[in-house]
């Protein structure tokens, strides 16, 4: 006779499918091993509400995850194999953690019971993920299980959102724990505005200041508050900078206010600050986003600018950079009361803020018009190279005739100034990169990202060529589930980002290579983006001459928009003209002109 007990019994496996649907996840991604076929077979169960997504390699299935993990606002899940899949994963989990994506890998361990006599592909997994892990964890017994899966995802839902990682032997997926369990997890109620003492001595030093600016981190985009940063910029009439290689658009790239990304340089961010006094950090990672660094030169942020920080991470505040005021709290819920504590603040200007509003608006023009006359110079009549400032504004035109909105993924760095400033982008989540700065990471993300924004929203990765060579067997899954993106592959045959690099360490220490860097390069053989495409099933051509770059492009978001993708590899000569600068305020000081500010940022980290 079967008891009640028995009967509400589960498996492991369908615990974990418990929680997964009760997060409101969709999707598995992952790369099948014996070990983990329970919790596969699992998604063929239509009462776990989860479909598996098959990847080629651990490390797409964890950038897919990634991607989806973003866009849904919930949680990505990966299923990985034991060490070799644990270790596949590395770089994309450390693009994940390092840009606050929540996303949970599951990785399937060998038998509980064989884990001391060290069993093949078996290893200490959670030494291997931990230090990219917000919370990693082998599971121990499978009564444990229920209690291990309301912390993971409780993790997840709390700031800061970072992935988790679950080892848990493969028996434990097939046994059932003697306690029943509901799939619950606790949802903490973390948005909280700061202390007012600190949201008054922030306004303080806001209303006081001469030429206050702003620097938005990607805790603006994932808390909303593009309407407040507005507000504030415009009441301060302050500059609005992003943390370099921001993961989300942390501000309008279409308000004059926007001068774009901190150089990726240390010379780059003095110069770029120098004429302020008071700067206000909201929501940055202040990790440092340079290659190269000289402590006599002072940090990176100069010392000099009065410095306060809003952050709901308080290991964020105050990390890198002494902070004169701190404050710690839900990013737009606080800014209110930061806003109304400026305007009722007896040495708050508004005449002296209106004129420089007004003195931003002016560059903005002065902006607008360089942008112009940058996308009507090329092509000519003739055949044209491509300079590879190009493409985005091409593709900024055509975005204008489009029904549907873009959601962009960036993967080409040396053109990233460009497309944050000429396409338009109506929230933070329609651009995405990554602040880790590992490659390989766009392909990969597209596919989780094209099933989270489904018909509404069409995807376009632009991604460098070396960038692109690292998982361009992410094209199988997306040809599998027929997943429309257009993929503008920037084909220079060399690793110019790395080029970039060089260039940087021999401007500061004087080194160069003793040879020929030909291993920068990568020429011959030369890669057909094309020809690899449809290795996959998937359609493409290659464009080589500059007037035959906007009808590629159109017709390649014609077949995206009916529901399949397609690869252009397009053939850029990055020797060929310059993108105007998007931080008009930089453009005029003292000893710096255009050209300046083009090294500077050139000179980014690889």
């Amino acid at each position: 006779m079967t008891t009640s007990i028995t009967r509400h019994r589960k498996l492991g496996r369908d615990l974990v499918f418990d929680y997964l649907r009760e997060a409101g996840v969709e999707y598995a991604f992952g790369v099948p091993g014996t070990h983990e076929i329970p919790l596969i077979d699992g998604t063929t169960v239509p009462a776990n509400g989860v479909s598996y997504i098959p990847c080629l390699h651990e490390n797409i299935a964890v950038g897919a995850a990634m991607g989806y993990a973003r866009m849904s606002g919930r949680p990505g899940a990966a299923i990985v194999h034991v060490t070799p899949g644990t270790a596949n994963i590395i770089d994309n989990l450390f693009n994940a953690y390092r840009s606050n994506i929540p996303l949970i890998v599951f990785c399937g361990q060998q038998h509980s019971d064989l884990l001391s006599q060290e069993p093949i592909l078996g290893s200490d997994l959670v030494r291997t993920a931990g230090q990219y892990a917000k919370w990693a964890h082998e599971v121990r017994t499978i009564d444990e299980l229920p209690l291990v899966l309301q912390r993971a995802f409780k993790e997840l839902s709390v700031p800061p959102l970072r992935p988790v990682f679950l080892a848990i032997p493969w028996n434990f997926l097939v046994e059932s724990p003697t306690t029943p369990d509901h799939g619950r997890f606790t949802r903490i109620a973390h948005r909280s505005t700061g202390d007012p003492a600190g949201i008054s001595a922030v306004a303080d030093r806001l209303a006081r200041a001469s030429n206050p600016a702003l620097l938005v981190g990607d805790g603006v985009g994932e808390a909303g508050a593009w309407p407040e940063i507005e507000q504030l910029a415009n009441l301060l009439g302050a500059a609005v900078y992003s943390e370099n290689q921001a993961s989300r658009m942390n501000y309008p790239n279409d308000l004059p206010h926007w001068q774009g990304e901190l150089m990726p340089t240390q010379d780059g961010v003095h110069k770029q600050l120098g004429d302020f006094d008071v700067l206000f950090q909201i929501g940055v990672n202040s990790q440092a986003q340079v290659l190269v660094f000289r402590w006599a030169d002072g940090p990176i942020i100069p010392d000099r600018l009065t410095q306060v920080t809003l952050h709901n991470d308080p290991w964020e505040i105050g990390k890198n950079h002494f902070a004169d005021v701190g404050v710690l709290g839900d990013i737009k819920m606080t800014l209110p009361l930061i806003i109304d504590a400026v305007v009722e603040h007896p040495g708050y200007d508004e005449t002296v803020a209106g004129t420089r509003n007004q003195r931003i608006l002016m560059l903005d023009a002065q902006r607008a018009t360089a942008f112009s006359t940058a996308a009507q110079a090329f092509p000519g009549d003739d055949e044209a190279p491509i300079p590879d400032f190009q493409v985005p504004m091409v593709l900024a035109e055509l975005q204008q005739t489009l029904r549907r909105p873009l959601t962009i993924v960036n993967e080409d760095f040396a053109v990233s100034p460009t497309i944050q400033q000429v396409l338009h982008y109506d929230h933070p989540d329609a651009y995405f990169c990554t602040s880790g700065g590992a490659l390989g990471f766009s392909l990969p993300a597209s596919i989780g990202i094209a099933l989270a924004v489904g018909q509404e929203r069409l995807v376009v990765d632009i991604v460098g060529d070396g960038s692109a060579l690292f998982h361009t067997n992410s094209w199988w899954t997306t040809r599998k589930f027929h997943l429309p993106v257009l993929y503008l592959v920037m084909n220079n045959h060399e690793y110019k980002s790395l080029i970039n690099g060089l260039q940087s360490i021999e401007a500061l220490y004087g080194w160069r290579p003793a040879h020929d860097a030909w291993y920068l390069r990568l020429g011959q053989p030369v890669q057909d983006f094309a020809q690899i495409a449809a290795t996959f099933g998937i359609d493409g051509e290659v464009v080589s001459d500059g007037r035959k770059l906007r009808d590629a492009i159109e017709h390649g978001l014609k077949v995206v928009s009916d529901g399949e993708p397609y690869v252009i590899d397009i053939r850029v000569d990055p020797s060929v003209g310059a993108a105007p600068p998007t931080d008009m305020l930089l453009v005029g000081k003292p000893g710096i002109d255009v050209d300046e500010v083009r090294r500077l940022r050139a000179m980014g980290p690889p």
